[in-house]
């Protein structure tokens, strides 16, 4: 409830008492003047017909006496005050007065009329023949009343909301100030030292505004150091932690918040200890007994826990805190860096690094494995299947039907077919072996092995075009690099001839001057969507990915729906990785 509002009720409160006071007094002097009236009234009309009735007995010749009041009052009619009622010698009313026709058109509720009423007798006289009744009656008067108290209302009722209407308008304009007022007080709260008050006409106000703005001056003056110092601890993205000699924290900026999750108010005060891992109870002990000696700490890598109880590595820098009055340690102020996600990363690194080898030493002997195999399915089994074509041509020739025998055409026939099978045993057998390892690479090179891979895939698919294009020094690559280049192109080709339905394939494989080499095999088949294809779960994708890999390169695949697919790797100069 504002402060306008409250003195707006406290004038209205008293406004109301006045004004009920003063009906109470008016409305009292009405019933008084209303009783002194009636009074008066019933008196005088006592009087009057007492002398009626005195006269009337004193002169028998004007008739009975109830007949010379009867008479009488017809022509006197209504008295104001009093109402009279007038009885044969049986009960019977001959004569009753007029009712006031003054003010008829009021109506006063009853009990206002209650309230006015006279606490006057009615009065009785008994004459020949009948019986006389002044009663009190002021309905006039209290009509009268009603219509006053009524007008006096409505105005009352009309200054008071004029009176009440003002002076909140002069409330508002007197205590606007309170406005400006409050409001640089609530800045001052936040922080905001540079609010001043303007200049204000009422001189009580005008002496809080000059008050007010000399202590925001002082106060501005002597925080501004000390803000641009805690602004520089708080916006840093280091944890800043003031420890006193006791070991107690003294100050926490919202990195240290962000970091061990406790809120200031949760955590100064108490021991620095707090944030020490049970595993290394005396770690900030020592480190502290270094600092008060007046020693610095630069970068010393331990680990703190935080609210949650999660270990975290951090790098801390500590220096002691000096009192420039006494030049005494006074304390310490140490900075924290959570290094947490850095050695996950290097040990990430170091393990992709050993991954890496580890893939180059699996793939290596695998090559050779390969390579060992080409070599005795060439040397041993090749040297079998022409033993037995040799075999079979001899007995196929020795049955064969001549001029000195009539042959064997059975026999010959079954040797063709050993014959026959014989050599699609060696063709299979040197396509498993081209597959397994290709020789032209430990004869020739890479680039010629390309050639020949090509050549190979081209006679096979007629109708898909693949060319080929190489440039430059693709010599000495080493037998790691050509054998992992080969590879790829290999499961592209099959990759792109199983589901690609291309018309085009093109191979590009170029070596830069700085010893890089990019390979793109791109075609123009029915590509993929790739968000939905799990790269990690397709094997041929995931061994070129990590065969890129292990040689420290890149792999990338760009494809779209009806678009084509490109696979795109990089390898850097092996000379200088």
């Amino acid at each position: 409830m504002s402060l306008r509002f409250r003195l707006n009720l406290l004038i209205t409160v008293l406004m109301l008492m006045f004004m009920v006071s003063v009906g109470y007094v008016i409305l009292n002097g009405t019933k008084d003047s209303i009783q002194e009236g009636v009074e008066a009234s019933t008196r005088v009309t006592t009087q009057l017909l007492d002398t009626v009735i005195i006269s009337s007995v004193q002169n028998p010749e004007w008739g009975y006496t109830h007949d010379v009041l009867r008479r009488f009052l017809e022509s006197l009619g209504h008295v104001r005050g009093n109402e009279i009622r007038l009885y044969s010698i049986s009960g019977a009313k001959i004569y009753h007065s007029p009712p006031s026709k003054y003010l008829a058109q009021e109506n006063p509720p009853q009990w206002f009329a209650d309230m006015l009423a006279p606490h006057e007798k009615s009065v009785t006289r008994f004459v020949h023949f009948g019986k006389l009744e002044i009663i009190p009656n002021p309905s006039g008067a209290i009509r009268e009343a009603w219509g006053r108290i009524t007008k006096l209302f409505w105005l009352g009722l009309v200054f008071y909301i004029v009176l009440n209407g003002m002076i909140y308008w002069v409330l508002g304009r007197s205590l606007k100030p309170i406005g400006a007022v409050l409001k640089a007080i609530n800045r001052v709260e936040k922080g905001d030292l540079a609010t001043r008050l303007p200049e204000f006409s009422l001189p009580e106000f005008a002496r809080i505004a000059h008050n007010f703005n000399a202590m925001g001056e002082s106060l501005q003056a002597s925080t501004s150091e000390n803000q641009r110092l805690a602004l520089i601890a708080q916006q840093t993205a280091d944890a800043i932690i003031i420890h006193d000699l006791d070991g107690n924290i003294s100050f926490w900026n919202l990195a240290a918040e962000r970091m061990f999750g406790y809120k200031p108010e949760e955590i100064i005060g108490k021991s620095a200890s707090l944030l020490s891992p049970k595993g290394l109870p005396d770690d900030f002990a020592q480190t502290f007994q270094v600092i008060i000696t007046g020693q610095s700490i630069d970068n010393q890598i331990t680990q703190r826990v935080n609210k949650s109880g999660k270990i975290i590595d951090v790098s801390i820098s500590a220096a002691p805190l000096i009192d420039p009055e006494t030049s005494k340690v006074i304390g310490d102020i140490c900075s924290m860096r959570d290094i947490t996600e850095r050695k996950k990363a290097e040990e990430a690194l170091r393990k992709l690094e050993e991954n890496r080898q580890l893939t180059q030493v699996i793939q290596k002997h695998i090559e050779e494995e390969r390579r060992s195999l080409a070599r005795e399915l060439h040397d041993e089994l090749g040297q079998y299947v022409t033993a037995i074509k040799t075999f079979a041509v001899a007995i196929a020739n020795k049955t064969k039907p001549n001029e000195t025998n009539a042959g064997m055409p059975e026999i010959e026939a079954n040797a063709r077919v050993i014959v026959s099978a014989a050599n699609q045993i060696y063709d299979g057998m040197h396509h498993i072996i081209r597959q397994l390892r290709p020789g032209s690479l430990d004869n020739l090179g890479l680039a010629e092995t390309l050639k020949d891979v090509v050549s190979n895939y081209q006679a096979q698919n007629p109708n898909v075009k693949i060319s080929l294009q190489l440039k430059g020094d693709l010599t000495g690559l080493g037998e790691t690099v050509s054998i992992n280049l080969y590879r790829i192109v290999q499961e592209s080709l099959n990759n792109a001839f199983k589901y690609a339905e291309a018309s085009t394939i093109d191979i590009k494989l170029t070596k830069s001057k700085n010893g890089e080499l990019q390979l793109d095999v791109q075609d123009n088949g029915i590509g993929m969507d790739i968000e939905a294809v799990d790269q990690t779960k397709h094997f041929g994708l995931l061994g070129m990915r990590e065969r890129a890999q292990a040689l420290n390169g890149t792999f990338k695949l760009v494809a779209a729906q009806s678009k084509g697919t490109t696979i795109r790797v990089k390898i850097p100069n092996q000379d200088q990785g």
